[in-house]
């Protein structure tokens, strides 16, 4: 049996559950950041094989657009790294990292900034690679708006689509990831 920790938001946890159960999974619910490292402590080392990092429950707060995008930043986006470093004990060696991407209020969202999300939480993925003992995660960001299904599905390594690519290129480092991709894409064109 697969055992998956989920945090997140508790509605967003209802929606992925039931994907994870039907497929045989155990699955811990853990809705506030704050308790993950009480419930890892409490599983201990190498308990889970997967660990789902929905977004969490966040209310934007501040007067003007950059208070309110900083805000989203330091207790939100940058939160992610605190509840990893509380996790990565617990996981198995080759175990699954899925994240999923929030989004900010359509007031404050640009193009830019769901980059620089996505690229903060590949700096995240390449950090919990680093503190692998073995250095192995399967690592998966996901954007804001993908299926419960499809979040499930991925979280328990049954997504096929481009799996294997996904699967291999997550395991490099961004310069062997880098060439790899610039590869794949000169094959392409």
């Amino acid at each position: 049996m697969t055992a998956v920790l989920v945090s997140g938001k508790e509605s967003l946890i209802a929606e992925v559950r039931p994907v994870l159960r039907a497929r045989g999974a155990a699955v811990t619910e853990v809705p506030d950041r704050d308790d993950i490292p009480a419930v890892c402590a409490a599983a201990g080392a190498q308990a889970f094989d997967s660990y789902l990092q929905l977004p969490a429950n966040f209310e934007v707060r501040g007067a003007t657009a950059v208070r309110r995008v900083h805000h989203f930043y330091a207790k939100g986006v940058l939160a992610r790294f605190t509840a990893l470093a509380a996790v990565l004990p617990s996981l198995i060696p080759g175990a699954r990292l899925t994240f999923v991407l929030g989004q900010l209020p359509p007031e404050a969202a640009t193009s830019n900034d769901r980059a620089a999300r996505r690229a903060l939480t590949q700096v995240l993925a390449q950090a919990a690679l680093a503190d692998m003992p073995d250095g192995r995660l399967i690592v998966r960001v996901l954007n804001a708006g993908t299926s419960a299904e499809e979040i499930g599905l991925v979280a328990l390594g049954e997504h096929t689509a481009n799996q294997e690519l996904t699967d291999h290129l997550s395991q490099l480092s961004y310069a062997d990831w880098r060439v790899e991709l610039l590869g794949l894409a000169s094959v392409e064109t």
